[in-house]
């Protein structure tokens, strides 16, 4: 736990101690610090505790094969409406030869 610490203090320039309070939702840390420790955990992999989760952005990637196809427009619509019913937002990407785009 002490070199996952360390590493996100790091990432942020903060000490160790102020991380732990973080975590363990103590105050005495600015929002701006909190926040760049929230990110770092993210952008390092690290699971958030469970009290400091919060409201994710609820994202759900779509992936077409193309859009010139009146099909694949319609299915996204579909599928969007349905998503946003259930309180989520869709992510419309295309894939192309080379990847995802």
């Amino acid at each position: 736990m002490t070199r996952r610490l360390a590493q996100v203090a790091q990432k942020v320039g903060v000490s160790e101690a102020t991380v732990s309070r973080v975590l363990n939702g103590r105050p005495g840390v600015s929002r701006t610090t909190r926040e760049s420790v929230l990110t770092a955990l993210d952008v390092l992999g690290y699971e958030r505790p469970t009290q400091l989760r919060g409201e994710r952005a609820r994202l759900v990637g779509l992936v077409l094969p193309e859009l010139q196809n009146p099909i694949f427009p319609a299915f996204a619509e579909v599928i969007g409406g349905s998503l946003a019913q259930q309180g989520l937002t869709p992510v419309l990407c295309t894939q192309t030869k080379g990847g995802v785009s």
